[in-house]
């Protein structure tokens, strides 16, 4: 529960996702919809749409993460069909507690909770249908370039090898558990009771498997043990930082991954570190 919840936080601030929320906030506060523009001063409005895109993202982020832990083995519709019911289950009556609260006009206008609910239900259906696009179009995260790994945004786009037009997808049998239609670079594993929690640029999947069997299967990619239940690919350590005095990398998607004195000395080694 602490991890998802960790895990959900990282995701909303990540420069990409920050930036999309934003974005949207700004637009629903000079729009104005659903009465907002006429019952609410501008600082209202601000106040009221950056809570519920925020709330938004962070509810769609958690809940997602629950459903990979809960039900990482069953078919990706389904999946996204618990995404859809426990986002709208959850942020229905906070969104329309927030209504209440900071616009008492439209409460007692037209709006009701069923109108809530169903908003709520669309919004969270064309997220996750976005994401489904978005994941299709993802280019292949891993590329090699005179023999070297080279950096990529978080859109999967190549930063400094803009000679290269269409890298390779390696050849990594870790992909072929993955459900369908998720793509992307993997970056980071992590062990997890009996799951292993595979980290894609843009994409997190559980999977019921040992640690050390998803390691061996990722014999494409160059990477390092980092610590005794996270791997890391070269491609994706951005740098490195303390954290509460602890050393950890720094990944491209911004995660953080700790580094054990055991694999500091092979990390340094290497040039990691």
């Amino acid at each position: 529960m602490v991890k998802s919840i960790a895990v959900a936080v990282q995701r909303c601030f990540h420069p990409t996702t920050l930036a999309m929320w934003s974005l949207v906030a700004v637009a629903a506060v000079f729009m104005g919809p659903f009465g907002t523009f006429s019952s609410m001063s501008l600082e209202t409005r601000a106040l009221y749409w950056g809570l519920i895109s925020g709330l938004s993202v962070f509810v769609s982020a958690w809940v997602r993460e629950c459903v990979q832990h809960l039900a990482g083995q069953q078919p990706e519709w389904r999946r996204e069909c618990l995404q859809v019911a426990g986002v709208t289950i959850i942020l229905t009556p906070v969104v329309f507690g927030l209504t209440a609260l900071l616009g008492r006009a439209i409460v007692s206008g037209s709006l009701r909770y069923w109108t809530v609910m169903l908003f709520v239900f669309l919004i969270s259906t064309l997220i996750t249908a976005m994401r489904r696009i978005y994941g299709r179009h993802q280019l292949v995260g891993a590329v090699v370039a005179d023999n070297r790994e080279q950096a990529l945004d978080p859109l999967g786009l190549i930063v400094d090898a803009p000679e290269i037009e269409h890298p390779p997808q390696p050849a990594v049998r870790l992909y072929n558990r993955l459900p369908a239609g998720v793509t992307g670079a993997i970056l980071h594993l992590s062990a997890r009771d009996h799951f292993v929690d595979v980290e894609l640029d843009g994409a997190l999947v559980s999977l019921r498997m040992r640690f050390a069997d998803a390691v061996a299967e990722m014999d494409g990619v160059s990477g390092h043990i980092t610590h005794r239940s996270h791997w890391v690919a070269v491609a994706a350590i951005d740098g490195t930082e303390r954290d509460n005095g602890k050393l950890v990398l720094r990944l491209t998607n911004g995660s953080k991954v700790p580094v054990s004195r055991t694999a500091k000395p092979k990390l340094e080694e290497v040039g990691v570190i």
